[in-house]
């Protein structure tokens, strides 16, 4: 790391970007002529007018320019939009009945605003603002149809606004040029002051010059109200400009990496400012870079200089932002494995490792997909799969299998695991299932495990009901950065791109596949228990029975030490969810897509639910994404990979990801690091798709909480991104540390 680049570091950590912030503008575009214009266009308006006044900076010895300095546009929605909008559709609940309707953000009439679509930087880089903007207006000429006029109009307007913004840092730059303590920054803001000017004229003609269109893109999206903004395949975006440059004799290769820092950096300033709802964790910003990984026509190994150079900076910065995804496949060269594992044994949680060779096909089971889209994947958000640049990708469905399971238990209701204060009687939960039949009535387990599917089938069926009823606000300068909307003229919420992607995700597999184990042992197999006995103690929450919620925890198998018994169940599970979900379609046509992740659903979502037949206590989490549930991994990471490797995810085109954990020492040397590639390797020949890790000290993380002063830079991994052990709540840190004793 350079001096420059520490000091950039040193500047982010105290917060100085923070000082150039606005809440609120304060302004309006509204009045009597306004207020009758489209939707859009209102919208691209206030855009325009945020990016007309809001502040800008530039910190000192920066060697990119720009940063979202304000958090609410200027007013643009009517007060009458706001009394007909979509408040009947709560998109903000993690823990609504269904688990289903949420999005990071929506616009003061309850549409929900756009996220986790990846803009196409390989195309707009190319192509430049300028041209963009010329096309927008040579097409509102051509449009026959008014939407389509309206939509040109809006991009227009966005564009002109993101050109202006340039100006004013143009003149920014200009000015401090003067006041630059030495020669070398007055060249160093002569170059950026020129950089800038090009990208007002014309495409970047330079690395340098990409680097920072690239940027201002970024950000400008997270000014329109978008959230979880990923990159996509920024080594092979980048990588073009990079080897020109050095073949030119223009660039240096130590320069070109203190840019690429200075790049990262900035991604961070928005850390602390992710969801701005319920869930206050820094970080979660679904700011993913992929690497690495397959070239889309040729099927051949992609990797470059450039995908080097990008596991090399995040080494060498220990901050969270980008988050890194790394493409394997068989031909993936050993050093980038091996520069992988080195990175993993920093203990920041990334990259993250997606495998080409069961994800690839997993997308063309869908008939939507061409092989060559397919090939150019790239991680979403935390580890959605999407198509950069050509997919609309909106992570809404969430199947809770411990919920189902419940509700199957329990005639469509909730297990309350709460005592009625007059009557001492368990209280049972509102039914949000549908009736399957009281316990004595599962005589067989074959007719129990049916029940499980009709519930599990009826919260699929009343989710895309919901989610196919969700209404999206438009994204004028967002869209305009996608393939297909400019060509269609239609927003995203015309679904204007080539793919809309529609995403369940399944939580609590591996408890819930423990739970099926142990009722099928219990009742069926052994007949220690009837089901009505059974589930009288779960919706007891144990009460009374510790000696059996022991033994369950103790002796019987659970998933992830690679017991035939239960993987099977896993996998039966999943093969029904994936059938299920791919029989729906979304507004626009396209087949829903399944996933076996948990983001937050096995903290709040774990909330709701009653004691469950595994062991776990009522509201206890559960595990997270493919993990084993906690404490149940005695056999080992081998055993961990050998069990999900009996999981047929060839139809979870959204993805499926393994958590594993290991302790540091178990990386901390290369003959460490070789063996945990070869268990990586492993499972992805048996048809994993995804894995992402956790090196965790647990003294750490103890003197951690306790002293946090000492330990700013300290990065952990949750649900499915990187943050600072330090900013997250408590019972986040307890939940990770309680994880951490139990690493390999």
């Amino acid at each position: 790391m350079t001096n420059r680049i520490n000091t950039l570091r040193e500047l982010f950590f105290d917060g100085a970007h923070k000082a150039f912030r606005k809440e609120s503008l304060g302004l309006s575009i509204l009045n009597d002529e306004t207020k009758k214009l489209p939707f859009p266009i209102r919208k691209a308006m206030a855009f325009a007018l945020a990016l007309e006044k809001m502040p800008i900076f530039l910190l000192e010895g920066d060697l990119l320019c720009g940063g979202k300095t304000v958090y609410q546009l200027p007013t643009y929605i009517t007060d009458e939009e706001i009394a007909w909008g979509n408040h009947n559709f709560e998109t903000k609940g993690y823990n609504s009945a269904f688990d289903n309707c949420f999005n990071l953000g929506q616009d003061a009439r309850g549409f929900a605003l756009n996220d986790s679509s990846i803009p196409a930087y390989y195309k707009i880089l190319p192509l430049g603002i300028p041209a963009l903007l010329a096309e927008a207006k040579a097409k509102k000429e051509t449009a026959q149809e008014e939407s389509q006029k309206i939509y040109y109009e809006s991009v227009i307007i966005s564009n002109q606004a993101a050109l202006k913004l340039m100006a004013r840092y143009e003149e920014l730059v200009r000015g401090l040029i003067p006041e630059a303590a030495t020669k070398e920054r007055k060249d160093e803001l002569l170059k950026m002051a020129d950089n800038i000017k090009q990208l007002q004229e014309g495409a970047p003609k330079t690395y340098w010059q990409a680097c920072q269109l690239m940027y201002f893109i970024q950000f400008l999206i997270w000014v329109e109200g978008g959230y979880l903004i990923p990159l996509g395949r920024t080594d092979q975006i980048l990588f073009p400009y990079y080897k020109k440059d050095l073949e030119d004799g223009i660039l240096t290769k130590d320069f070109a990496m203190e840019i690429l820092e200075a790049f990262f950096m900035k991604l961070n300033y928005e850390i602390d400012r992710t969801h701005g709802e319920d869930i206050k964790i820094n970080s979660d910003t679904g700011q993913s870079i992929t690497i690495g990984g397959i070239d889309p026509i040729t099927g051949e190994d992609a990797c470059n200089e450039m995908t080097m150079m990008i596991l090399d900076a995040k080494c060498d910065m220990r901050v969270t932002d980008p988050k890194v995804h790394l493409r394997v496949h068989s031909g993936t060269p050993e050093s980038i494995w091996k520069k992988a594992a080195y990175l993993n044994s920093l203990g920041m949680g990334f990259p993250t490792y997606e495998n080409d060779e069961t994800i690839i096909p997993a997308l063309m089971s869908h008939p939507e997909y061409t092989l060559e889209d397919a090939r150019d994947y790239a991680a979403s958000g935390c580890w959605e799969i999407t198509i950069q640049g050509r997919s609309f990708n909106r992570n809404l469905g969430g199947i809770s299998c411990l919920k189902c399971l419940e509700w199957a238990l329990n005639d469509g209701q909730f297990f309350l695991g709460v005592p009625n204060a007059q009557t001492a009687q368990w209280l049972i939960g509102d039914r949000y299932g549908i009736p399957t039949g009281q316990p004595q009535w599962f005589d067989t387990y074959e007719k129990l495990f049916n029940a499980f599917q009709v519930q599990m089938k009826h919260c699929i069926d009343m989710t895309t009901s919901y989610l196919n009823r969700a209404m999206i606000s438009p994204s004028p300068f967002y869209s305009s950065m996608m393939e297909g909307c400019m060509e269609t003229g239609r927003d995203f919420d015309a679904y204007g791109v080539p793919y809309t992607e529609t995403d369940f995700q399944l939580s609590s597999l591996s408890n819930c596949a423990d739970a099926l184990y142990v009722i099928r042992k219990l009742v069926y197999q052994d007949k220690e228990y009837t089901l009505k006995d059974l589930v009288e103690i779960l919706r007891s929450n144990w009460e009374g029975q510790e000696p059996l919620r022991q033994r369950i925890l103790n002796e019987f198998p659970k998933f992830g030490n690679h017991v035939k018994e239960v993987d099977v169940i896993a996998n039966e599970i999943v093969t029904y969810y994936t059938q299920e979900v791919t029989k729906h379609h979304n507004p626009a046509g396209q087949t829903y897509r399944a996933r076996v992740t948990s983001a937050t659903d096995y903290v709040y979502g774990s909330q709701i639910l009653g004691a469950s037949a595994d062991g776990r206590r009522a509201r206890e989490y559960f595990s997270d994404n493919l993990s084993p549930q906690m404490g149940a991994d005695k056999n080992g990471p081998t055993a961990i990979v050998l069990s999900c490797g009996e999981i047929d995810f060839s139809h979870c085109a959204g993805g499926g990801v393994l958590d594993m954990k290991f302790h540091p020492s178990a990386l901390a040397s290369q003959e460490g690091r070789d063996k945990f590639i070869a268990l990586l390797k492993t499972y992805f020949k048996l048809g994993g798709l995804q894995t992402q890790i956790n090196v965790l000290d647990n003294k750490v993380l103890l003197d951690a909480k306790k002293h946090p002063e000492n330990y700013r830079d300290l990065i952990v991994r949750i649900w499915g991104f990187s943050t600072y052990f330090i900013a997250i709540p408590e019972k986040f840190q307890d939940h990770i540390i309680a994880r951490s004793t139990l690493a390999f």
